[in-house]
């Protein structure tokens, strides 16, 4: 109850110094004039009769003094919400004629102003006969209303003849003293009060007697029983029934009236204040329920929260407390809803006369001071109660009243109707949210707390919340004469169109809580039966049926989709956005993954009848050519981007008929959206709906249509190549010479791409005029993607022509970035070279991307590259070699070539080495690209070209490139074409390893005073190849590093595979039986042993080791595993390096345990790594390839150069 300062101010001065005698006198009085009403003579009006004795009980009732106190303040305890901390003078003053005077020196309160209605009761009185004579009227108001509003509206008491009447004005008069703050008994000028009610009627009599009941209350000092405030509380609820009756009574009188009844009646309720004091009534019993809940939550006692002087110790509100307000508060509800179906009846004219303009424009609706002249609808006192009511989560019970009423007063709001439904429906979007979280919660379904906790829910809450949510949205969007004809209300289309305009603003928040209860339905119906009805049990909201719930949302929602669709269709984008998965997929698409919440938005509206495909096409359509102003918390989000992102999982999630048959539609919107110069995202999902209508529907009937299809990705696909090549920028004037500009490049590595983007360019959003360059590696990737196989799927094999030139024009964009190696430029090549790989498979694009490729494989940097484009290029070069027989040719003529040609005075020798070096790793690579057995019938020429190689001496780079195409001709031929090389291969090894032996000899003999610099050093051995060397130089290191990765290749291969190899094995390695040195000694002979070259360059290197302690690498360790690399580096910086690599070699099979049948070879049943018998073999098979896969990995990485081999 709103807390009142100035009659209860009065009152309390007046308690302490009132005497006993007074209350006597006024019992006695009081008894007197009840014995002389009931002897009256039986021929008086019953009605009077009743009145004269209500007004008697009025006398007692109001000796509530009025004083005002000098000031006021604020406990901390009742600032409970910003607008009911109203200083003073923000509550309107329910007496607005006040006389008291101000009394020094009062003392201080601590009253709440929302109080200051209140009228006290200083004394106990009869109530049993005061309800008596009350209920008496209401009677007759039921059975004969018509005839008794027409006696009461048309009888005034001007009669001063007659004793009764003259005792009734006196009366009257005292009572309009008391509540004034003055003594009930003090003398009354004899013409103040004839004056003041000759002309009342007893309408305005009864009117004001039931006011001063509403709001009187007993004082606390007074010590009533549980029986006198139940009397009281009695008293009330029929004062309220009672003007309940009487106004919607009036309602019907006034409109077979005249004019001049309508403003008889308006006058009336101006002066008795009916709005006022009904709205203060209401407010005071939603900051009670507000109170009460806090000091039960707090756990305190009311009377003792404040010292002194508070509402809590002067009023006793305890018959209101049991039942939480909720009886009066519910009647209350009744009665302001027929007040303002009256008050339109009455002030229509005034609202015509420009009594509108009154309004102060500082004035907001969130003021609690009362407007004259205005509406009850227009005050803000009604739009704050009903705001600050349907947030008490703890008085839910009432919530349905309270929505009964704004649906009720709809037609009544006037030009406030925009501000209310637009306050009340986001109110109760909160609510819904809150309650579907708080169900969330209960039921174990997240693990966040709501903001509150809802108490004594009704069981269909939930859905008369929606239904209240369907009526107030639906009465602002659709037209409203069709479900509110009953009332006759004549309903402004300015103010409609204002409400209209107001609702669609915050669709997306109503979509996003709508689509909140649609999902917890979804789970709740798809969790299995039994644990659902045990998940409802521990939740305090029933969600009752599902079924209820999901027709009621569908109700809500049809309409809306079908009158406002673009509308309707933006919410849904803006929902979708902000329903977005938190984490990334574990998979980098261009286009992101829909979480499971957003494909629940498909499926809502797929369920909403009105939207079948053609209208969402149709709708989505208008959405991107204008989108809807929505309430952008985001500045980045684009609409058009979350429309298309739902349209594409819409349209992964409908069946390929129903595509098939909404074909124009989609042809005619994918049409427009390549002209409307979306922002890029936007135009990825096109290409992106474009593909899943492709791989839906293959083919097309109509000539027609294929050809239009055809147009289309002609131009999408141009568009998006246009984004790739944004980070293109032109070098020369005259000539087409692209290069990619130097600046960082965004990589394709999360599900959202605005979320990459933001932090490099935060206006990417706003400027849809250019393409931002940031974009340019999603549209690679996302070409990479789809690009191939949509073309080939969209022009049939007669029209494969037609696609030739766009290739060609893209070409111009992929091959810049595939010229670029600097590591800014990673994203990009990694993306273009997945284009062109997935481009080579098809043989028809040939023409559009052969020279290139061949130009870009020619080029010096091609193997700078990141280890993850190799597998790329080897499809490339693949299809690049097999498509037609020619292009292997011309690369092994350049290769001869090359080799051919003599050294002349004017070419560099180092250039002429390095270009025959490039051009033997790059027929490595294309051999390492083919199958195996592919260039078999090559191989006497490629053998040819290695042993020319061979022939130059001390040519270390070129060298070290012959033993890396050994080791991809051991992966790639098979073992018996191989015969032929063994000897050439087993002699390079060991020449290459007699040089490090020279080397690291030539060391230990020669004292080193400047380091490794033993320049021109000839070598003892000097087989066919005299080499002569700087040992030490990076050259020579590459090519020591090249021959032992042979040397560890063939040991890791199974002895099946390299046959030829088992017979010069012995020469590397020790074997565990050679005791043959033994042997020679017995015989007497003095033959020196042989060791294997590993053993002999093991102890060389460990001695060096010594020398150069900051060099050791003695102390790191390989492991050995069957079918591994034991070589991962790539390259050495001295020689030491190779130590553990020779180390291990010379060990591992000198034990008798590691026989020549040891893990080297085919593991044998005993060693077998493999258990049991039967599955031996197949597991073995599995073994090797895996193994075969490892190794074949870490030769494609020997291949690159210059960027980390990651």
């Amino acid at each position: 109850m709103l807390q009142g300062k100035k009659n209860i101010g009065k009152a309390l001065l007046a308690i302490p110094h009132r005497k006993r005698s007074h209350s006597s006198t006024q019992l006695s009085l009081k008894g007197k004039i009840m014995e002389r009403l009931v002897d009256k003579s039986p021929g008086a009006k019953p009605k009077i009769k009743k009145v004269k004795r209500k007004d008697d009980e009025r006398r007692k009732t109001n000796q509530a003094e009025k004083s005002r106190p000098p000031s006021i303040f604020f406990g901390d305890s009742l600032d409970l919400e910003n607008w009911y901390s109203c200083g003073e003078g923000e509550v309107s003053e329910i007496e607005s004629d006040i006389g008291g005077s101000r009394t020094s020196g009062s003392p201080r309160f601590n009253i709440h102003p929302l109080y200051q209605h209140v009228l006290l009761y200083p004394q106990l009185y009869d109530s049993s006969r005061t309800l008596h004579a009350l209920s008496a009227i209401a009677a007759m108001l039921r059975a004969s209303p018509a005839g008794f509003v027409s006696a009461i509206s048309t009888t005034s008491i001007n009669n001063t003849y007659t004793p009764q009447l003259s005792l009734l004005q006196n009366l009257l008069a005292r009572h309009r003293v008391s509540v004034m703050g003055k003594d009930f008994y003090c003398p009354i000028p004899q013409d103040s009060h004839s004056h003041s009610f000759r002309s009342a009627m007893f309408l305005e009599i009864i009117i004001s007697l039931c006011l001063y009941f509403l709001r009187s209350y007993y004082s606390a000092h007074v010590a009533a029983t549980s029986q006198d405030l139940a009397g009281n509380h009695a008293m009330q609820l029929t004062s309220v029934e009672v003007l309940t009756l009487l106004f919607s009574e009036l309602v019907k009188v006034i409109g077979g009236s005249a004019k001049g009844f309508a403003s008889f009646i308006c006058d009336v309720l101006s002066k008795c204040k009916v709005q006022k004091v009904v709205l203060h009534c209401l407010l005071s019993t939603i900051f009670s329920v507000q109170k009460w809940h806090e000091h039960r939550v707090r756990g305190t006692n009311v009377a003792a929260v404040e010292e002194g002087l508070s509402e809590d110790s002067i009023i006793n509100l305890s018959e209101d407390q049991l039942d939480n307000c909720s009886a009066i508060q519910s009647q209350l509800l009744r009665l302001l809803q027929s007040v303002v179906v009256l008050e339109h009846r009455v002030m229509i004219p005034v609202e015509e006369g420009g009594e509108v303009e009154h309004v102060n424009p500082q004035q907001p609706m969130t003021s609690l001071q009362y407007l004259h002249g205005q509406p009850i609808t227009a005050q803000g006192m009604f739009l704050c109660a009903v705001i600050r009511a349907l947030h008490q989560h703890h008085a839910c019970k009432m919530h349905p009243q309270w929505i009964g009423l704004i649906t009720a007063t709809l037609p009544y709001m006037g030009k406030v109707l925009r501000q209310v439904v637009a306050s009340v429906t986001l109110q109760l979007c909160k609510n819904l949210d809150n309650l579907i979280q708080q169900y969330r919660y209960e039921t174990g379904l997240t693990d966040t707390r709501p903001q509150w906790m809802a108490l004594c829910i009704p069981p269909d809450l939930i859905l008369t919340v929606l239904e209240g949510m369907t009526a107030i949205i639906h009465y602002c969007l659709l037209d409203p004469t069709s479900q509110y004809h009953q009332l006759q209300a004549n309903v402004d289309q300015k103010h409609l169109a204002e409400a209209r305009a107001g609702i669609l603003s915050i669709l997306h928040t109503i979509m996003s809580s709508v689509t909140l209860l649609w999902g917890v339905l979804y789970l709740a119906d798809s969790s299995d039966r039994p644990a659902a009805a045990s998940a409802c049990s521990t939740s305090n909201i029933n969600l009752g049926s599902t079924k209820n719930l999901r027709q009621q949302i569908l109700e809500l929602l049809g309409p809306i989709s079908m009158n406002h669709g673009a509308h309707f269709m933006a919410a849904i984008a803006y929902v979708w956005n902000e329903r977005k998965q938190a984490k990334t997929s574990s998979r980098n698409k261009v286009i992101p993954i829909a979480s499971e919440e957003q494909l629940l938005l498909v499926e809502l509206v797929r369920s909403v009848s009105a939207m079948r495909i053609e209208t969402v096409i149709q709708t989505v359509k208008e959405v991107l050519k204008q989108p809807p102003a929505i309430a952008k918390e985001k500045k980045h989000l684009s609409l058009e981007v979350c429309m298309l992102q739902f349209f594409y999982a819409y349209v992964q999630r409908i069946p390929v008929s129903s595509l098939v048959d909404s074909w124009p539609s989609l042809l005619a919107l994918l049409k427009d959206s390549v002209q409307l110069s979306l922002p890029a995202p936007g135009q990825f999902l096109i290409l992106g709906v474009l593909n899943e209508f492709i791989l839906k529907n293959p083919t097309l009937e109509s000539k027609k249509d294929q050809r239009e299809l055809q147009d289309v990705t002609h131009k999408i696909v141009e568009a998006i190549a246009t984004i790739a090549g944004s980070s293109l920028e032109q070098t020369t004037w005259l000539r087409r010479n692209l290069e990619v500009k130097p600046s960082p490049q965004i990589m394709v590595d999360g599900a959202s791409l605005e979320a990459d983007v933001e932090d490099l360019m935060l206006t990417v959003m706003e400027a849809s005029s250019f393409t931002p360059s940031v974009y340019s590696v999603h549209a690679l990737t996302l070409l990479a993607e789809v690009l191939a196989h949509l073309l080939d799927m969209v022009f049939y094999s007669d029209e494969k022509e037609r696609v030739i030139p766009l290739l060609v024009n893209l070409m111009h964009y992929i091959v810049p970035y595939l010229r670029n190696h600097s590591a800014h430029n990673a994203p990009s090549y990694r993306a273009c070279i997945q284009l062109l790989s997935s481009l080579s498979g098809y043989q028809y694009t040939r023409r559009a991307w052969k020279k290139e490729a061949f130009d870009l494989f020619m080029d010096h940097t091609f193997f700078q590259m990141d280890s993850s484009c190799v597998s790329h290029w080897r499809a490339i070069i693949d299809h690049l070699m097999t498509h037609d027989k020619t292009t292997f040719r011309d690369l092994m003529t350049r290769v001869a070539v090359a080799q051919s040609s003599s050294l002349s005075l004017f070419t560099n020798r180092d250039a002429e080495l390095e270009q025959r070096a490039m051009l033997l790793k790059r027929l490595a690579f294309t051999i390492y690209s083919s199958e195996v057995d592919q260039y078999q019938k090559y191989l006497p020429d490629i053998q040819e070209r290695l042993v020319e190689s061979l022939r130059l001496p001390q040519v270390p780079i070129l060298h070290a490139q012959v033993f890396l195409f050994f080791r991809v001709l051991l992966l790639r031929m098979s073992p018996q074409h191989l015969t032929s090389l063994w000897p050439t291969m087993i002699t390079e090894l060991v020449q290459v390893f007699l040089l490090m032996e020279q080397e690291l000899t030539a060391d230990e003999d020669i004292t080193r005073t400047s380091g490794p610099s033993v320049v021109g050093l000839e070598t003892t051995y000097s087989g066919g190849n005299g080499f002569s060397t700087s040992y030490n130089s990076q050259r020579w290191l590459n090519l020591y590093l090249s021959a032992c990765k042979l040397l560890d290749l063939a040991l890791a291969l199974p002895s099946e595979s390299l046959p030829q190899f088992q017979m010069y094995r012995w020469a590397f390695i020790p074997e565990a039986s050679d005791d043959s040195g033994l042997e020679v000694r017995r015989q007497g002979t003095h033959q020196r042993e042989f060791k294997p070259y590993v053993v002999r360059l093991a102890k060389l290197l460990r001695k060096r080791a010594k020398k150069n302690p900051e060099e050791d690498c003695s102390t790191r360790t390989l492991s050995w595993e069957p079918g591994q690399l034991l070589l991962t580096l790539y390259v050495i910086r001295s020689m030491e390096q190779l130590l553990p690599f020779f180390n291990l070699l010379s060990q591992v099979f000198s034990s008798k345990g590691n026989s020549r049948s040891g893990p080297y070879h085919s593991p044998t049943p005993k060693d077998s790594p493999f258990p049991g018998k039967d599955g031996k073999l197949e597991s073995q098979k599995v073994f090797w390839s895996r193994a075969r896969q490892n190794i074949e990995e870490m030769v494609e990485k020997d291949f690159l150069e210059g960027l980390i081999k990651t």
